[in-house]
């Protein structure tokens, strides 16, 4: 992942600029080599590792490999000098854990330069170098770490400028090369924000502006605290085919507390899982333009970025091992609400009470309640499909929601408040992080699919009665062996899984014998299950599957003219991950005379 901050080096078509500030949401003012300002897209940067190897940790389910292990003993060991780091608490942690000085400090910068991703702290990953590193030897480091520590965290308020010219007098009477003044800048940087506040203003004011107060949510920047929920919109919505109703879907939604932006959503038929979760997610982490195009909305959404926090309630879909180790890879605190404060969760639940009450307004509202609802007949009034919802929703959001002032914001728009978050106070701008390289954008979307556990055979690997195979597992048959490898899976598209290569470090695409189109289901492969245990069918074959599959979509054709439950289940079918790498080809398009109804902007004040 990289880290966009004022100081740090970027590569446009080749060539290093340094950033000097955000010039707007998605743009980045710099300079080059010569002095230069240039204004570049964020999404135009050169990948920064291009060109160089990656090292993934396992899959969040096989903990018992080593290196992921002693990443997080070492993270372990060092968290609690990430907020304050005094010499002495260094030392004394160094010693409580039998560790030298030194090395501490070592996974400590290792970790901050990084992004916060746990990956720094693997033996492998920390003896690789690559663009964006500091390059200067431990001597040095260890000088300008200790200047740093007694000179700039000091209420003396010692500028960059001195520090440095302090350092280099140090490094010269040692015979060591000088830094720059860039150098010593991104180290400092590097340092957590309320540490250097704190170590340069006082206990007693950094109490007083930047501690949250027991009865609020408080926030200093964009991207530092998400918060997730989920919903189900109170309208009926209808199948593509038939336009027929099938009931109304669930909403997962995230939003950026300081900026009331959204972050990410998901809409979908099937009920709150750890797969909406991930895709709204994985939505959120990635720039949208695709998406709007995709979607045929004109506009900007462009919030993206890994957030320093998730703020989530206690729903099951948020506690899995797989989100908790996602986290930590991507340097992402996972915080959840606290029992009987029902005011950490506010900001989020009274955008999704917001477009509830949009949709209200709609054909084919059930409204809040049956009292609302009177004799108002639903599913007769239902035109909305649930595609044209989204791109209803994502219309709203971009071209309305985002631009109407916000009381909560004192009169700002979400849009307003988000872009002078970035550029920061006194001209100095807030640094974000993002997923770099095509590699690290592929490993956060698998590392969000569900997961199952197999055996590999010189037939490949099954799961769900389906058989899958690639040359990659032929060194890892092994017939005396019991061994089990995890595969990833999307629920929506089967006709693919994704294999962790315990000896690359990465997910590999392992195809189905047999594709599909429409790609299986995980929901039409458990009815064939249903169906064979029926009948007590014992063996059950990969041509079998694909055969029951077939019969079962020709049976749902023919009951969703007659009932609404096939019909839902024939369009959870059709309906796969918008942010899947893969486009669907040959969609059924929906009926003509349904035009997207226009979304007008009305006279609302959003609350906090």
């Amino acid at each position: 992942m990289r880290k966009l901050a004022a100081g740090e080096t970027v590569f446009y078509q080749g060539k290093p600029y340094i950033i000097e500030g955000f010039e707007n949401l998605d743009k980045i003012v710099c300079k080059d080599t010569k002095g230069n300002f240039k204004i570049l897209n964020i999404t135009e940067l050169d990948e920064e590792h291009q060109g160089t190897e990656q090292s993934y940790p396992p899959p969040a389910e096989s903990m018992n490999d080593k290196f992921y292990q002693t990443a997080l003993k070492r993270l372990e060991i060092i968290k609690p000098l990430l907020q304050a780091r005094s010499k002495q608490a260094v030392r004394e942690r160094a010693k409580e854990y039998g560790y030298c000085v030194q090395t501490l400090y070592n996974w400590i910068n290792a970790y901050i330069e990084s992004g916060n991703s746990i990956l720094a702290l693997m033996p492998k990953y920390e003896k690789r170098g690559g663009k964006g590193k500091t390059r200067i030897g431990k001597e040095q480091k260890k000088i300008i770490d200790e200047i740093i520590m007694h000179r700039y965290l000091s209420r003396q308020k010692i500028t960059v400028a001195q520090i440095t010219r302090e350092i280099n007098a140090i490094l010269y009477k040692k015979g060591l090369e000088p830094v720059s003044y860039n150098t010593v800048n991104r180290i400092i940087k590097q340092i957590d924000e309320r540490t250097v506040y704190k170590s340069r203003e006082g206990r007693n004011r950094y109490l007083n502006n930047l501690k949250p107060s027991a009865n609020s949510f408080e926030v200093s920047r964009p991207l530092e605290v998400i918060q997730i929920d989920h919903t189900p919109l109170d309208l009926q919505i209808v199948d593509e085919t038939y336009r027929k109703p099938i009931g109304r879907p669930y909403l997962t939604l995230a939003l950026d507390v300081y900026s009331r932006m959204i972050y990410g959503f998901y809409l979908t038929l099937d009920a709150p899982s750890l797969y909406s979760v991930g895709q709204t997610l994985y939505m959120g982490l990635l720039p949208k333009e695709k998406y709007l195009q995709k979607v045929g909305i004109k506009g900007e959404w462009n919030i993206f970025g890994i957030p320093d926090t998730i703020h989530v309630d206690n729903a099951k879909e948020f506690r899995s091992r797989g989100l908790k180790t996602f986290c930590e890879i991507f340097g992402i605190n996972l915080e959840f609400r606290p029992k009987g404060m029902p005011f950490f969760g506010g900001h989020v639940e009274r955008i999704i009470k917001t477009i509830n009450m949009q949709v209200h307004s709609l054909s084919g509202t059930t409204f809040s309640n049956p009292h609302e609802r009177g004799d108002y007949k639903s599913e007769k009034k239902a035109v909305f499909t649930l595609k044209e919802l989204e791109s209803y929703i994502a219309e709203w959001i971009v071209n309305v929601y985002h631009k109407t002032p916000h009381n909560g914001l004192n009169g700002m728009t979400p849009e307003e408040k988000f872009s002078e978050g970035l550029r920061g106070e006194n001209g100095l701008p807030v640094p974000i992080r993002i997923l770099d390289s095509t590699e690290e954008k592929k490993f956060a979307r698998i590392s969000l699919l569900p997961f199952e556990e197999r055996k590999i055979t010189k037939q490949g690997v099954s799961l769900f009665k389906l058989r899958y195979y690639d040359e990659a597992l032929s060194v890892f048959i092994k017939p005396k062996s019991n061994d089990k490898y995890i595969f990833r899976y999307d629920p929506k598209d089967l006709n693919q899984i994704y294999f962790y290569h315990p000896d690359l470090r990465e997910y590999i695409e392992i195809p189905g014998v047999k594709k599909l189109y429409p790609p299986p289901t995980k929901w039409e492969l458990d009815t064939v299950a249903k169906e064979t245990k029926r009948y007590r069918q014992r063996e059950i074959h990969n041509e079998m599957v694909y055969d029951a599959i077939l019969r079962l979509r020709k049976r749902e054709e023919e009951a969703s003219k007659k009932t609404k439950q096939a019909r839902r289940k024939k369009e959870n079918r059709k309906i796969r991950s918008p942010l899947s790498n893969k486009e669907q080809q040959n969609t059924r398009k929906p009926v003509s005379g349904t035009a997207k109804p226009k979304i007008k902007k009305f006279d609302i004040d959003f609350e906090d």
